[in-house]
């Protein structure tokens, strides 16, 4: 899209968004980069509906139905931005972008890790309830994780389970061994 605004550039309808003067101050959300020509559901020119760029979250679909089972909303940016694991200046545009998704089995426990590109680590949960995960960790990694790479016990060197982040910012890979219980 080229049609791209800050947020604080935008009007926005009263009756959908009556604290508007207080969301497009930059501390709360006029910095955000909104699709300009989508959202005005109503056509009377003004945004009815905010459409913008970036992953802020993730989402566990029913495999059989196609149905969404769970949505992390915004739990992950308010975790990451908790820790205070944002790096750079444009990471209240884009939020976290959970990049990369591993689902693994490891004992009785279903555990999901996210990898957040602009957070620089990964986050842990328990999804063996995958109406209702459990934030378990988030661990720092390199500078902007793009892979994630699990091996199970059975199949690693080490006999313990591992996971492979590779990060494009910084070039790395790093192996880390899960301790979950």
């Amino acid at each position: 899209y080229s049609d791209v605004k800050r947020m604080k550039s935008l009007k926005l309808d009263a009756t959908v968004f009556p604290d508007a003067a207080a969301l497009k101050l930059d501390p709360s959300m006029g910095r955000l980069n909104l699709v300009a020509d989508m959202g005005d559901t109503d056509g009377d020119g003004d945004l009815d509906e905010m459409v913008s760029f970036g992953g802020r979250s993730f989402s566990i679909w029913n495999g059989n139905t196609g149905k969404i089972v769970y949505d992390s909303k915004n739990d992950v940016d308010k975790k990451t931005h908790e820790l205070g694991t944002y790096d750079d200046k444009r990471s209240d545009d884009k939020g976290s972008e959970p990049e990369a998704v591993v689902a693994a089995k490891m004992g009785n426990q279903n555990i999901i890790f996210v990898g957040l590109e602009r957070s620089d680590a990964f986050m842990v949960y328990d999804a063996t309830n995958p109406q209702s995960p459990q934030y378990l960790q988030t661990v720092k990694t390199g500078d902007a994780p793009e892979g994630l790479l699990f091996i199970p016990a059975s199949k690693s060197p080490t006999k313990r389970s591992l996971l492979v982040v590779s990060s494009e910012g910084d070039g790395s890979v790093k192996i880390y061994q899960p301790d979950l219980k």
